[in-house]
């Protein structure tokens, strides 16, 4: 007797399980040390059911990018419209607390974004080194409090680069093993926190 074939909604879901599972081994190895069958042991299924759902490994590769980046594009652009409504230095401080928190609880994630150089054609890492929908909606978060008085009149998207460089700074030293033994990485960035609205506010 045939198997009755999954739904739709059965495969998304598989596929998203998929995406998580990697995201999860992400917080032990490094993203070329990922394997199918890696994924399929998270998920708990034979690792010949992984090829049921993606072609390849590249393939959960991009797609997991694509769910990420939409999922990032999807907070900013609820962000942005928070900042209509209530102070717009409010959801700055909150998106930097969210940003600098996620980046070291999932440093991997925060590598691939970042760090990770990219080679020849390899999609996946094309579409995690352009991050310019983000960096787009951070600078009309800042308009926003531009118009409102909030912050000074300056480049957006100039003034989006330099916060995203401020706040990258110190995450960066911390993930590259770079940080002073004397520095606390919570006080830095509050520091860090401190120079972005300084830069902003002048």
């Amino acid at each position: 007797m045939a198997r009755p074939k999954n739904t739709p909604e059965k495969i998304e879901r598989m596929r998203n399980s998929m995406m998580d599972a990697v995201i999860s081994l992400l917080d032990h190895v490094s993203p070329d040390k990922v394997s199918i069958r890696m994924i399929a042991e998270k998920v708990g299924v034979s690792h010949m059911v992984f090829y049921t759902y993606f072609k390849d490994r590249d393939e959960i590769m991009d797609v997991l990018v694509d769910r990420e980046r939409n999922r990032i594009n999807e907070h900013f652009a609820s962000k942005l419209q928070k900042a209509q409504t209530v102070s717009a230095r409010k959801v700055l401080d909150e998106l930097i607390s969210e940003y600098t928190q996620t980046a070291r609880e999932h440093p991997k994630i925060f590598r691939l974004f970042w760090l990770d150089p990219v080679e020849g054609t390899t999609s996946h890492a094309e579409r995690f080194s352009q991050l310019d929908e983000s960096l787009s909606s951070l600078g009309e978060i800042l308009k926003v409090g531009m118009d409102k008085g909030e912050f000074k009149h300056k480049d957006q998207r100039l003034a989006a680069s330099t916060v995203m460089a401020i706040i990258n700074g110190p995450i960066i030293m911390e993930q590259c093993r770079k940080m002073p033994n004397d520095i606390n990485c919570d006080a830095l960035m509050e520091q860090i926190t401190h120079a972005v609205f300084a830069y902003l506010e002048s």
